[in-house]
């Protein structure tokens, strides 16, 4: 199983509490998230602090060795609580209490140096708005974007550091990884808690460098109590079929893209009205798998953009599906991984028909790619990019970019 934490940032002084609800519990992000906090700039004055938020932490990590280390390190007694994914266990990070707010203090100048007994290095913040006994209710919205096309080199803090220098609402960052090597699959997300920044970095951050490549940055449903029907806030102009109804036009590549039946093929529109419109459609048709791939393995592919239902390969068809319980993960998930390499082949997207109700997918029928904003410039492809171009019995798919 993936170690793919809950997205669960430390705000600024005075922001929402970290979430403590992993998504897989049916909360509707299409990113499962680990965590890196912004810099805090210390405890506030009128509010003296105990309590330090703790990242990065290697799934073995419990509550018994990170008070062993505070108190071989710091010569401190603390109380943790660490954060756990329903699916994966540790969720990578812990919040640790001390007994004055001065031994945090001093605690918190061990950022940045080796854990002892481990290969890690201390990744401490000021944990706010709740630390050990935070309430999910109390948080206000929070808004996401997806960043694909990243490179080895680059980790959750490096991302994360980057969004706060432009944008001060920036909360926090998660790399999705690999779960057999824990290699970065060269995607992830960024949470805000100011949609206006969100907006902003949606423009400004597409194709800006981090590490050795440029971003691909696109739109993602925010994990928000109050967002249950698919309408994600921030939705950004031209993200497909989000929420259900008819699919929207968007500026593609210089010219108007009809999503969901244009240019794909002679579809009339009156048979599409079921498994590609109908708001109700959870399910992921996942065409050109290699017969090794696994359904565990597949699973853990698409796990991080909502909680999943089932998921089928049937023996010999080289395809598979993959139901999640809300519909806007299944958008994001066509979107964001048409064309991702899952084993020795890139995998083509589209909606399929629930298993549930009869048994059989849908015939493959690409789904468009995440928009390109104009006057963007495009860039080199990354780890999605340079994918072959799939042409149908309905006509040409998209190029993968």
């Amino acid at each position: 199983m993936e170690h793919n934490a809950p997205f669960a940032g430390v705000p600024a002084n005075g922001g929402p509490a970290p979430n403590q609800n992993p998504f897989a519990n049916g909360t509707p992000p299409a990113n499962d998230m680990g965590a890196v906090p912004p810099p805090s700039g210390g405890a506030s004055p009128d509010s003296p602090k105990t309590t330090l938020w703790m990242g990065e932490l290697e799934p073995w990590m419990d509550e018994n060795f990170i008070k062993g280390v505070f108190l071989s390190s710091a010569a401190e007694s603390v109380n943790v609580k660490v954060i756990r994914d329903k699916n994966s266990g540790n969720a990578g990070y812990c919040f640790v209490e001390f007994p004055t707010p001065d031994s945090a203090n001093k605690a918190l100048a061990l950022n940045g140096t080796p854990v002892p007994n481990s290969s890690r290095q201390f990744k401490l913040n000021w944990a706010s708005g709740g630390g050990l006994v935070d309430r999910r209710e109390d948080r206000g919205p929070e808004y996401s974007i997806f960043v694909g096309d990243l490179g080895p080199e680059v980790n959750e803090y490096v991302l994360v550091s980057l969004f706060q220098a432009r944008f001060p609402s920036c909360k926090s960052a998660k790399i999705m990884t690999d779960a057999m090597s824990g290699q970065s699959r060269g995607y992830g997300f960024v949470r805000f808690s100011d949609e206006n920044d969100q907006q902003r970095a949606l423009v400004e951050m597409q194709g800006v460098y981090c590490g050795n490549r440029p971003m691909r940055i696109s739109t993602a449903t925010p994990k928000n109590r109050n967002n249950h029907h698919g309408f994600p806030h921030g939705h950004h102009g031209g993200n497909p079929m989000m929420g259900g109804g008819m699919p929207q036009p968007q500026m593609w590549n210089g010219g108007m893209q009809q999503q969901g039946f244009g240019g794909y093929g002679n579809y009339n529109p009156s048979t599409q009205m079921n498994q590609f419109t109908d708001p109700n459609n959870t399910t992921v048709f996942v065409g050109g798998l290699s017969g090794y791939v696994t359904e565990d393995e597949l699973r853990s592919f698409f796990q991080g953009f909502g909680e999943i239902t089932y998921v089928k390969i049937p023996p010999g068809k080289g395809c598979g599906f993959v139901q999640f319980v809300h519909r806007h993960a299944a958008e994001m998930a066509i979107n964001q991984m048409q064309g991702y390499p899952i084993g020795n082949s890139r995998v083509r997207l589209s909606w399929g028909r629930s298993q549930n109700n009869s048994g059989v997918g849908t015939p493959y029928r690409p789904a468009p790619p995440p928009p390109h904003y104009l006057g963007m410039p495009a860039h080199a492809p990354g780890p999605y990019g340079g994918g072959p171009h799939y042409p149908g019995p309905q006509g040409p798919g998209p190029q993968v970019r």
